[in-house]
C-alpha cells in the first residue's frame, strides 16, 4: 500500500464510479468496500511473515451442510427455494448456466483444463460433493475433470447443489469462503512481499500461518445408523469438505464410548484429510475416518446449551496464537481478506497498542450482512447492519462499552484460556455465552477494540418465525445476565461514563422494551378511566387527557424516528443521501414499523419474563429462506400469549375510552400498536390468504386444537399449552403474590372509581344492598362453582389431578357470570365503570389464580384450592383465546377471499412474483406418489429444462440430448 488509491475506485468520485464499476450489485459493493478500507487513515503496516499464527475456528451442531436434490427439486419442478434464488441471483445464474454449458461441451478440454468452476461469492470457484452413490467434484482450487466425459443429470446436479450452497446460510458457504479467500489473499500477498522464496516455501508459509478448525459436534453420530442424528448425507458433505479444502481444516467432534461395564467415557477428537477412514464392517459406522488425536475428558462435556461446550473442546486442537470465532452462516472475501495481516498486527504487532501493559484480548470487525433475500431477510440484513457499523462503532468510542458479541472477532488465545475458554457453558445462566468471554476480559482488567476496514459476511434470519425466535433467544440471554455476578462486579467496578454506556447497550436496552410496552398500556388504561370518570370533577382529569393527546402520539412517532435514524445516518455515510433515503423509504413501504413494533414487545415480553420468573431456553433458529405457510394454530401458539393477548387488552380499553375524543395521533398509535402485536404473524406469514380452503383448515384444526381433552403435548391440546405457559412460575416464591404489580395498581383505581360513581351504604340486610356491593365486587359466583367442582376430581398425591372440561366449564361459568351480573341494578351512569371494574379485577385475579396453580401442593387438604384455582383460570382464559382466536381467524378467512391478494402478498414478501405451479405442494395431495425411477425421470426434465433457459448449449449436447 502506498497511500494511493486508483481513481477508478475512489468513491467520492460518484459518477466515473457510477459508470466504471460493474453492474453487478455485489460486485459493485466489494469493489466500493475496498476501496474505503485501502483509504482508511491510519492502516499498521505488516506482512505474512510477520502475522501471528491464525486459528479460525467454526462451530456446528445441525445446521446445514450442503443442500440435496430433494430441496431443489420437487414432484412439480423447481421448489420455492431454488425459484426465488434464480429470480434474486438471476445474474449470476446465467453466467453460472454458460460456464455449465461450456464446460459440457464435447471436446472442450480447454474448459477442463482451466478449471471452470462456480464462482462464490468469495471470488473462486470450488466443488460440492454429490450425493451418496456419485462422484464428488473436485476441489475448490483444482481442475475439475474431462467435460466430455463426465457430465450427465448427476453431473449437472451436482455444480447447481454448489450454487445452490454457495449462495445461501451453510457451512459449505463459510468453509469455502474462509479457506479461498484467506488463502489465496495470503498467498497473493507472500508473492510480492516475499520474492526470493519458491512456490513451495510460498505455501509452506501460507500453512504455517493459518488453519481452520470446524468443530462439527455430532460428527460421530451423523456417521453412526444406531443414531437418531444419524445422516449419509452429512457425512458426505463434511467428506465433501475434506476433499475439497483438505489442505486447511481439520474437524473437531465428541465422540462417547461405553466400556463393558456401561460406563460413558466422553473424548474429544480430530480427524484430517490424512486420516484413513474406518472398516466397513457389519455395525461399523459409515464414512467415519479414525481420528489422529483422540483426548479423553473428565466427564459429559455437555454443561450447558451444546455451542459453548463445542467451541472450548475444540480449543485444543487450535495451533494458533490468536483465535478467530466465526459462525457457520458467515462468508469471507479475497479483497477483504487482503487486509487480514495488517488487522491481525492491532493485536500482536510491535506497533499494536497497549492499555496497562497488556495488549488488546479482543478485536472485533464488522460484518456485510448478505442475507437480504425477501422482505424479512431485508429488514433483519438492515437491523443488523447498523449494530455492526454505527452502534458497534459507537459502543467502542467514545462509550468504551463494546464486549464479545461471537463473530468474526478476532481474541487473543492465551488471555481467553486464562479465563476459562471463549465462552461461558452454564445452562441458562449463560445462554448468551458470547458475551461472557467480553464480561471476563474486562473484569481481568483487558480491553477491547474494533477496527472497520476488514470485514467478513454475515447471514441473518430470513423468515418470520426464525427472526422472532433469535431475538426471543437474546432476550432472555440478557435477562440471565442482569442477575449474574460479572454483571455486579462490572457495575461497580465501572467509571460513570463507561457504567452508562454499557448499561444501555446491553441490558438497558431491553429494559427500554419493558418500560415502552408498560407505558403504552399505561396510556391505554388512563384513556379509558379519565373517559370513564368524566362525569366527576376531577380537576387533574382535563390534564391529563391534554397530556395523553399532546405528548404520546408525539412520543411515540420519536420513538419510531430514533430506531431508524442509526440506519439513515449509516447509510448515508457510506451511499450517500439519496440512497439513505430511498431505504428509509423502502423500510415505509415494507411495513418495517410494524415488524419493529412487534420485535419490542417480544424483547421485552422475554426480558421480562426470565427477570421475573427465570427459565430462559435455548431457541434454534432456521437460517433457510422462509417459503412455507405455517399453520394458524402454530402462529397462535407461538405469539398469544407474548403479543396477541395484550393486543386485545389493548382494543378493550380502548372501547372504554371512546367516550372522550383524544387526538388522532394518539387514537393512530394505539391502533397501530394492536394491529402489530395482533396481525403481524399472520401479515409476515408466507402464503397466508392464497386458498379459502386453507383458511377454513386452518380454522377448524385451531378449533380442533382449542376443544382437545388434556394431553402432554402443548401442539395438540389447549390444556397442555396453558399448562406450559404457567410452568415458569413453579421457580419463584409464592411471596410474589404480595408484592404490588401494575394491574393490582389498576384493579384498587378501578374500584375506587366505582366506588365514587355508585358508592355503597352501610350495611343493612336488604337485596338492593347486596346489589349495591355486587358492583364493585369482582365475578365470584364462578369461583365459588370451581371450589364445589374440584373436590370431585379427589386428590391424588403427586399426580395430576383430572378435572372436568374446560371447554364445558367456560361456556357454565360464562352463564353463571352472566347471571350474576344480572342481580346488578345496572344504570346508564354506571354501567360501563362497572364492566370496566369488572374486567379490570378480573385480570389481577387471572394473575393470582396462574400463580397458585402453578404449584402443585403437596398436602391433600390444599389440593382442592389449588384444583380450583387452576380450573377457574382455565374457563376464562379458554373463553377470551377462543374469542381471540376466531376473530383473527375470520379475517384471515375473509382476506383470503379477496381476489389477487395472495399474489400481490407474495411479491410484499419476497419483492418478486412467486411461483405459480408450486401452490399445491403445502398440502399433500391425494394421489399416489412416483416410484423412484419416475422421480428421477421428473428431476432429470427439470435440470435440463432450468440450465436449457439459461444455456442452450446444454440440452443440445449429444451426451445429454437422449
Amino acid at each position: 500500500r502506498q497511500g494511493r488509491v486508483p481513481r477508478l475506485l475512489d468513491p467520492l468520485d460518484v459518477l466515473r464510479i457510477r459508470n466504471a464499476l460493474p453492474k453487478n450489485r455485489e460486485a459493485r459493493r466489494r469493489l466500493v468496500a475496498f476501496a474505503r478500507s485501502a483509504q482508511m487513515q491510519p492502516l499498521p503496516t505488516g506482512t505474512v511473515q510477520q502475522m501471528p499464527t491464525l486459528s479460525v475456528l467454526i462451530p456446528h451442531y445441525s445446521e446445514t451442510i450442503s443442500f440435496e436434490t430433494k430441496e431443489l427439486f420437487t414432484d412439480g419442478g423447481n421448489s420455492e427455494l431454488l425459484h426465488y434464488l434464480v429470480k434474486y441471483y438471476r445474474d449470476e445464474f446465467r453466467n453460472f448456466a454458460e460456464r455449465v454449458g461450456a464446460s459440457s461441451a464435447p471436446g472442450d478440454s480447454a474448459a477442463a483444463a482451466t478449471g471452470v468452476g462456480t464462482v462464490t461469492s468469495s471470488g473462486s470457484g470450488g466443488g460440492l460433493a454429490a450425493s451418496p452413490g456419485t462422484s464428488t467434484t473436485g476441489g475448490r482450487s483444482g481442475p475439475r475433470s474431462n467435460a466430455s466425459s463426465r457430465f450427465g443429470r448427476a453431473e449437472l446436479e451436482a455444480p447447481l447443489r454448489e450454487w445452490t450452497s454457495l449462495r445461501m446460510q451453510t457451512l459449505w458457504r463459510t468453509v469455502a469462503g474462509v479457506c479461498g479467500a484467506y488463502a489465496r489473499a495470503l498467498a497473493s500477498l507472500a508473492k510480492h512481499q516475499e520474492p526470493g522464496l519458491t512456490q513451495q516455501e510460498r505455501e509452506a508459509l501460507v500453512r504455517q500461518r493459518f488453519q481452520v478448525v470446524l468443530a462439527v459436534q455430532q460428527y460421530a453420530k451423523f456417521a453412526d445408523p444406531a443414531r437418531s442424528s444419524y445422516s449419509a448425507h452429512q457425512v458426505a458433505a463434511v467428506e465433501g469438505l475434506l476433499a475439497a479444502f483438505g489442505d486447511w481444516i481439520s474437524i473437531a467432534y465428541i465422540d462417547e464410548e461405553v466400556d463393558a461395564d456401561g460406563t460413558r467415557r466422553y473424548f474429544s477428537c480430530m480427524v484430517d484429510r490424512d486420516c484413513p477412514l474406518l472398516n466397513q464392517g457389519p455395525g461399523a459406522p459409515l464414512g467415519m475416518r479414525r481420528p489422529k488425536f483422540r483426548v479423553e475428558l473428565p466427564g459429559f462435556p455437555i454443561l450447558g446449551h451444546g455451542k459453548s461446550d463445542n467451541q472450548n473442546c475444540a480449543i485444543i486442537f487450535t495451533r494458533g496464537e490468536v483465535l478467530q470465532m466465526i459462525d457457520a452462516n458467515q462468508d469471507a472475501y479475497y479483497e477483504a481478506s487482503l487486509f487480514l495481516p495488517v488487522a491481525l498486527q492491532e493485536m500482536v504487532g510491535s506497533s499494536a497498542p497497549q492499555h496497562g501493559g497488556r495488549r488488546a484480548g479482543i478485536l472485533g470487525f464488522r460484518e456485510h450482512i448478505f442475507s437480504d433475500i425477501g422482505l424479512l431477510g431485508r429488514l433483519a440484513a438492515d437491523s443488523e447492519f447498523t449494530f455492526g457499523t454505527i452502534i458497534q462503532r459507537t459502543m467502542d468510542w467514545p462509550l468504551e462499552a463494546r464486549l464479545h458479541y461471537g463473530h468474526p472477532d478476532v481474541m487473543d488465545k492465551l488471555q481467553m484460556l486464562q479465563q476459562g475458554g471463549v465462552s461461558k457453558g452454564t445452562r441458562g445462566l449463560n445462554l448468551s455465552e458470547d458475551v461472557f468471554a467480553g464480561l471476563d476480559l474486562a473484569l481481568r482488567g483487558g480491553w477491547t477494540k474494533y477496527r472497520e476496514y476488514f470485514h467478513v459476511g454475515k447471514g441473518r434470519d430470513m423468515g418470520f418465525m426464525s427472526a422472532l425466535s433469535f431475538y426471543a433467544k437474546v432476550s432472555m440471554g440478557n435477562g440471565e445476565q442482569a442477575i449474574t455476578r460479572q454483571w455486579t462486579r462490572l457495575g461497580l467496578q465501572l467509571p460513570l461514563h463507561r457504567l452508562f454506556g454499557v448499561f444501555y447497550t446491553h441490558v438497558g436496552f431491553y429494559l427500554n422494551q419493558v418500560l415502552m410496552t408498560s407505558a403504552l398500556q399505561a396510556f391505554a388504561f388512563m384513556c379509558a378511566f379519565f373517559a370513564l370518570g368524566q362525569s366527576l370533577d376531577m380537576t387533574f382529569a382535563d390534564g391529563a387527557v391534554g397530556l395523553s393527546s399532546s405528548y404520546f402520539g408525539l412520543l411515540y412517532f420519536v420513538f419510531v424516528v430514533a430506531s431508524m435514524l442509526p440506519l439513515l445516518l449509516e447509510t448515508c455515510i457510506e451511499e450517500g443521501l439519496r440512497a439513505a433515503l430511498g431505504s428509509v423509504a423502502n423500510s415505509l413501504l415494507s411495513l418495517s414499523p410494524v415488524f419493529s413494533a412487534f420485535q419490542s414487545k417480544m424483547m421485552g415480553f422475554y426480558f421480562e419474563a426470565t427477570v421475573h420468573y427465570g427459565g430462559a431456553q435455548y431457541i434454534p433458529t432456521g437460517r433457510g429462506l422462509a417459503t412455507a405457510r405455517e399453520p394458524f394454530s402454530k402462529l397462535f401458539q407461538t405469539f398469544a400469549a407474548s403479543h396477541m393477548q395484550d393486543g386485545m387488552e389493548l382494543a378493550a380499553l380502548l372501547l372504554f375510552g371512546s367516550a372522550v375524543s383524544y387526538e388522532w395521533p394518539f387514537y393512530l398509535c394505539i391502533v397501530f400498536s394492536i394491529f402489530s402485536w395482533t396481525f403481524a404473524p399472520f401479515l409476515f406469514n408466507p402464503r397466508q390468504f392464497d386458498s379459502p380452503r386453507w383458511a377454513m383448515q386452518d380454522l377448524n384444526s385451531w378449533a380442533a386444537w382449542m376443544c382437545a381433552p388434556r394431553g402432554a403435548d402443548p401442539g395438540a391440546s389447549w390444556v397442555a399449552w396453558a399448562d406450559r405457559q404457567q410452568q415458569v412460575r413453579r421457580h419463584v416464591s409464592a411471596l410474589w403474590l404480595l408484592w404490588p404489580s401494575t394491574r393490582l395498581l389498576a384493579a384498587c383505581c378501578s374500584t375506587a372509581l366505582v366506588l365514587v360513581i355508585a358508592p355503597v351504604g352501610p350495611f343493612e340486610p336488604s337485596f338492593a344492598w347486596a346489589q349495591a356491593l355486587l358492583a364493585v365486587t369482582p365475578p365470584l359466583a364462578h369461583i365459588v362453582l370451581c371450589l364445589l367442582a374440584a373436590p370431585i376430581a379427589g386428590c391424588s398425591q403427586g399426580k395430576d389431578a383430572t378435572v372436568p372440561s374446560h371447554v364445558l366449564f367456560g361456556l357454565v361459568g360464562a352463564c353463571v357470570t352472566f347471571f350474576e351480573f344480572s342481580l346488578i341494578e345496572w344504570r346508564t351512569t354506571t354501567s360501563m365503570c362497572i364492566i370496566f371494574q369488572k374486567f379490570i379485577a378480573l385480570r389481577y385475579l387471572l394473575d393470582v389464580a396462574d400463580g397458585v396453580a402453578a404449584r402443585r401442593p403437596n398436602c391433600c387438604a390444599f389440593a382442592p384450592l389449588h384444583d380450583a384455582c387452576r380450573l377457574w383460570a382455565h374457563s376464562w382464559r379458554f373463553l377470551r383465546d377462543f374469542l381471540l382466536g376466531f376473530l383473527l381467524a375470520g379475517v384471515c378467512v375473509a382476506l383470503s377471499c379477496v381476489p389477487c391478494l395472495a399474489r400481490l402478498h407474495a411479491v410484499f414478501l419476497f419483492q418478486t412474483r412467486p411461483q405459480r405451479k408450486a401452490r399445491s405442494e403445502s398440502r399433500p395431495s391425494s394421489t399416489t406418489r412416483s416410484t423412484t425411477a419416475e422421480l428421477h425421470d421428473q428431476v432429470d426434465n427439470h435440470v435440463r429444462r432450468l440450465f436449457g433457459k439459461f444455456a442452450p448449449q446444454i440440452v443440445n449436447a449429444p451426451h445429454l440430448a437422449a
